[in-house]
């Protein structure tokens, strides 16, 4: 399985993100560069389907993808994590048990996905 150069110089800048700067501020880099990559990916898929007739079954589907593409790229510059962080810790304090069987069903799902690879 190989990798591409865009891939390699998107690890390479994360990297170089988290080496150069706090945790916080790498984050938010880090959270831009996905998002540019999100929007790129839609732009460049518009253009595909704008490219083609239109009216076909494939181009609305192109556009309904890159639309929501476009949606995900500005969830993700929206995020604020240290809020997300802070309602999570408080759902923990609140319901401690429900979080441990949360916890153990999600450990669960992903040993059973990542044994079958």
């Amino acid at each position: 399985m190989g990798t591409n150069n865009s891939e390699m110089d998107t690890r390479e800048e994360i990297a170089a993100l988290f080496q150069d700067s706090g945790t916080s501020t790498g984050f938010e880099n880090i959270k831009n560069i996905f998002a540019d990559k999100l929007h790129s990916l839609a732009q460049g898929l518009g253009k595909h389907g704008a490219d083609k007739d239109g009216t076909s079954g494939l181009a609305k589907y192109e556009k309904q993808a890159s639309e929501l593409l476009d949606h995900s790229a500005e969830y993700v510059r929206k995020f604020d994590y240290k809020q997300t962080d802070a309602k999570v810790r408080e759902y923990v304090r609140q319901s401690p048990g429900r979080s441990l069987l949360i916890a153990g069903a999600v450990g669960l799902i992903i040993g059973a996905v990542l044994r079958r690879r």
